[in-house]
């Protein structure tokens, strides 16, 4: 029989009777019970799901779609049981037929995650469906977390995690503060069970431009530390030390073979040139331009990267095969480079907060010239070299130096000042239409997001479709002729698009006055947040500037009889400014506009709203002209 070993709260538990009657659709429970069992130095781990729910309406029905996702690898399912019961008539029905599936999406190559899909039968106002199945973790590495909130309310959120005094069990809580949470410690002979209890999690859901749902829903990861055999304690997570060691034996899988021909064509790339930051620019281009990036999950084959070999032959690979290919073309060059994990900005983990394989989603290059760190992610074939991909910034980044050694760094955020538009436009007036001649000029995260969405979501829109949903100049009736794009492939050089404009119906004629605006490129004024019901920050993908030059070219017969004066809005992270001023017969408008932030947080909302709310008026400023 189990003993309590301890017993406390975090905080003080909900009420259970909490009134959810306004909802369409609940979770009576969502219980998880994982078994670690230890047989010498072998693993045997069971996790135990449980899920009932509840039908409060029958509006949102789709509720008994459902689909259990495992790759055979890692995680294995079995032992399914499903039915929808209706206390009505006390029926119970089951789930007749479960299909299994390949998941795939469009950016992966090849996946061996697969998924067990049914719908629950028969679900009406007032039903309730129950799921239980079980999980083999195979990979101890890849014990799993549990979440403590869902999508829809949920009254019983449990989960314990059973393991023998021989293990030594690691967590970490992420936001558990925001919600009531029991914990208890229960002692056997032979084993620890640890339970965590919340009672009551309202449901969560996701909000607009805001950072990825691990930064806010309350969630627990686990990980194990050690685990004694023959008198040794064995390590597995929990430590960086044990974490590399985990990795690099992953590395140490690489085929490395057949790197003849990869040796040859960092050899002729890098003919004459003697700086090796000359050589590793030379390198990360060719790669980015001969390698096409997939995304490929495969089990082991997931996390092993393949050849640089193979990647040269086949010309494609993902994030891993591109670094490892990277790795041997630079470092057979004397450019000393090094294999890096790193997680993506929809990571919120640390490192050093938790050293386990859920911190990091993505692999890539570095190298150290002259002191200069320098991240290489040729997944992304339009990034400048010298800059890392917009969603590593400020990330740490756990850099292999050898077998034994490795460094935590951080990825600098990229100053706004590397990713700028500016805009040159020269306006007249043409039988009261508004003719304009464009000019934009991009560098940085800005050339690179266009030249991406152009590439890869333009479709079968014609140049001028595409520009009109994208750039959205003047009004609905806005014509573009003359587009010509240069510098498209030159990484080095800003991308310049030109094109000729055509609006009608945009000025105002009010008896012999003429008003017009010449904010045609109304950039963020669809920012404003929604304050009253937002509850997390907003996310901003990088910093930015944008500056804008208009001419306008008084028509003959006309004067400016009013120009509207300077107007401004200042902050340490974000503002903009917009001036006018007339020379002979010319009003040319100056403004510009910066986001020195990646993140607006709650506390500031107010603040950029009122950033915004200044833009949007000082949009609205027109100019008059009156005839002479």
């Amino acid at each position: 029989m189990p003993k309590y070993f301890f017993f406390f709260f975090l905080v003080p538990i909900f009420c259970w009777s909490q009134d959810f009657s306004d909802e369409d659709y609940i979770f009576l429970k969502r219980h998880e019970h994982i078994k670690i069992s230890l047989k010498d130095d072998t693993f045997d781990i069971v996790q135990n799901i449980t899920k009932q729910a509840q039908f409060l309406t029958s509006k949102i029905l789709l509720y008994a779609n459902e689909t259990i996702p495992y790759d055979d690898n890692f995680v294995q399912v079995r032992n399914i049981e499903a039915y929808t019961y209706l206390p009505e008539t006390d029926q119970k029905i089951e789930v007749d037929y479960i299909e299994t599936q390949q998941q795939f999406d469009n950016m992966v190559f090849y996946s061996d995650d697969k998924y067990k899909s049914f719908i629950f039968p028969a679900v009406k106002e007032g039903a309730e469906t129950y799921l239980n199945y079980e999980r083999v973790i195979v990979e101890p590495h890849f014990l799993g977390d549990f979440q403590f909130a869902s999508y829809v309310p949920t009254k019983s959120a449990k989960i314990s995690i059973e393991f023998p005094k021989t293990v030594d069990l690691g967590y970490t809580e992420f936001n558990t503060e925001t919600i009531d949470l029991e914990f208890k410690k229960e002692e056997t002979d032979s084993s620890f069970i640890y339970t965590w209890t919340a009672n009551n999690t309202a449901g969560f859901e996701g909000e607009d431009d805001s950072e990825a749902i691990a930064y806010y829903l309350p969630h627990i990861i686990f990980y194990i530390k050690t685990y004694e055999y023959k008198n040794e304690k064995i390590g597995v997570s929990g430590t960086l030390d044990n974490l590399y060691k985990f990795y690099f034996s992953l590395i140490e899988k690489i085929d490395e073979s057949n790197l003849d021909n990869v040796y040859d064509i960092a050899e002729e790339i890098t003919k004459g040139i003697d700086s090796k930051r000359d050589k590793a620019k030379a390198i990360f281009n060719w790669v980015q331009d001969n390698i096409k990036y997939v995304a490929f999950s495969d089990g082991y084959g997931g996390f092993i990267p393949a050849g640089a070999g193979s990647t040269f032959e086949t010309r494609y690979g993902d994030c891993k095969a591109m670094s490892v290919l990277l790795y041997e073309m630079l470092n057979h060059v004397d450019v000393e480079a090094y294999r890096t994990w790193i997680g993506s900005r929809n990571k919120p983990y640390s490192y050093f907060d938790l050293p386990s394989v859920y911190v990091d989603d993505h692999f890539i290059t570095t190298t150290i010239i002259e002191n200069d760190t320098i991240f290489l992610d040729a997944t992304n074939s339009y990034v400048p070299f010298g800059m890392p991909t917009a969603f590593i910034q400020n990330k740490e980044a756990l850099m292999g130096i050898n077998k034994d050694n490795f460094k935590i760094i951080k990825v600098p955020i990229q100053n706004a000042n590397k990713s700028v538009t500016n805009i040159t436009s020269n306006m007249r007036l043409e039988n009261g239409t508004l003719k304009v001649s464009e000019k934009r000029s991009l560098i940085g995260y800005d050339k690179v997001e266009f030249i991406s969405n152009y590439t890869f979501r333009k479709d079968s829109k014609t140049d001028e479709e595409y520009l009109n949903t994208t750039l959205a100049l003047g009004n609905n009736k806005t014509k573009y002729t003359n587009i010509t794009k240069a510098n498209f492939d030159n990484k080095d050089i800003p991308l310049v698009l030109e094109y000729d404009l055509d609006i009608d119906s945009y000025t105002r004629n009010i008896g012999n006055k003429i008003y017009i605006n010449l904010n045609i490129d109304r950039s963020l004024s669809n920012s404003n947040v929604e304050i009253k019901d937002r509850k997390y920050s907003k996310k901003i993908d990088y910093q930015f500037e944008k500056h804008f030059t208009t001419n306008f070219e008084i028509p003959e017969g006309y004067k400016a009889s009013y120009i509207p004066e300077d107007i401004f809005f200042e902050d340490s992270n974000y503002g903009f400014k917009i001036s006018y001023e007339m020379h002979e017969n010319v009003i040319t408008q100056t403004k510009s506009m910066y986001i020195k932030t990646l993140s607006v947080k709650t506390d500031d909302f107010e603040n950029w709203n009122h950033f915004i709310k200044s833009l949007l008026k000082a949009y609205k400023k027109s100019i008059i002209l009156e005839h002479i």
